[in-house]
């Protein structure tokens, strides 16, 4: 009788009120009852259910075998809470941020079965068609970007140190033995930006940057700017409009597919505060030497994009060299 009275103390009362409050809440989510006793039989913490956490991937596990992908990222973004269009507000990002496990890394397995998911999704060109899933499923990518980012910052960042020797340090402790497991020959084109305005080139924020790009196992971008700063659309520290404009973005398909589902979607759902940040902004294009628009070339070493006769595209090798060598310092 003494352990029954026990149960039903206001401590204990409280605690099942808590408990069946944050079980509706991700009924509500759309998480099925069977992923819920996955994790109360596990005795994991519901309080916790985090993007990334021991909670949140029982959950998953169960809805993988019973939901379709459309199914399970209708599910994340419920979970995220996320907005129909993101507003780019430091406030806003910082609050998207904190809904993943801060330990949720870069080079989890969650983020290839991510991409798997959306690449079933949709198939073809479907991405680039109007709708609100496409919308959000298409901004995710920046919201991830910003949450790997900052795993890194907090991981592997020191006091005083850029993020470039932070993201330098991640990648030789955590691929010493597996150097191939990340690339810096990505070409970094499409990060790098500029407008003109009779005949004055305009950097965004108003500082020259030669921006490279560095990917984990694909999927994963990170962006560095010249002062060793990382750029993100969606930035938890500080929003820039170069990181608007050339910040990182998650990878969903390689190949073909990275059209499809990376780069063509951005013309019909990138966020209002994106497309105006982005007016008059162009990369250099990829023409050769007899091209009409070669002055616009990224391999134009006279050109628009290029400084000091290197071409935007010489600008970037030689930003990577000194990255690379940052990375053997550690």
């Amino acid at each position: 009788m003494t352990g029954q009275q026990g149960d039903f103390t206001e401590q204990s009362l409280r605690a099942r009120y808590q408990l069946a409050r944050q079980l509706l809440t991700l009924l509500a989510k759309g998480w099925s009852k069977a992923s819920l006793r996955a994790v109360l039989g596990q005795h994991l913490a519901v309080r916790d259910t985090r993007v990334g956490t021991e909670a949140f991937k029982a959950m998953w596990r169960v809805e993988k075998k019973q939901s379709s992908p459309q199914q399970l990222l209708q599910i994340l973004l419920n979970h995220l809470d996320f907005p129909q269009d993101l507003s780019g507000q430091l406030s806003e990002n910082q609050a998207l941020v904190r809904r993943f496990w801060p330990h949720l890394a870069p080079h989890d397995g969650f983020w290839r079965e991510l991409a798997r998911l959306v690449n079933r999704t949709f198939p073809q060109e479907a991405l680039c068609q109007p709708g609100l899933l496409a919308r959000q499923i298409h901004q995710l990518r920046y919201l991830i970007s910003s949450q790997q980012a900052a795993y890194v910052r907090e991981h592997y960042g020191q006091e005083g140190q850029t993020d470039a020797k932070a993201l330098a340090r991640y990648l030789r402790k955590t691929f010493a033995y597996r150097p191939f497991a990340y690339s810096t020959r990505s070409s970094a084109r499409l990060h790098n930006k500029v407008k003109f305005r009779k005949g004055e080139k305009i950097y965004p924020s108003a500082y020259p940057s030669v921006n490279i790009k560095v990917l984990v196992g694909f999927h994963t971008e990170f962006i560095l700017d010249s002062q060793g700063n990382f750029l993100n659309e969606l930035e938890t520290k500080e929003v820039t409009e170069i990181g608007i404009v050339n910040g990182a973005s998650f990878n969903y398909g390689k190949g073909q597919r990275h059209w499809h589902l990376d780069v063509n979607p951005v013309a019909i759902h990138d966020p209002v505060f994106r497309q105006m940040a982005l007016k008059g902004f162009r990369a250099p294009n990829r023409q050769g030497k007899k091209a009409p628009t070669y002055e616009k070339s990224y391999f134009n070493p006279s050109g628009l994009y290029a400084k000091n006769n290197q071409s935007a595209h010489q600008q970037n090798k030689e930003a990577v060299k000194a990255f690379r060598r940052l990375v053997r310092q550690f």
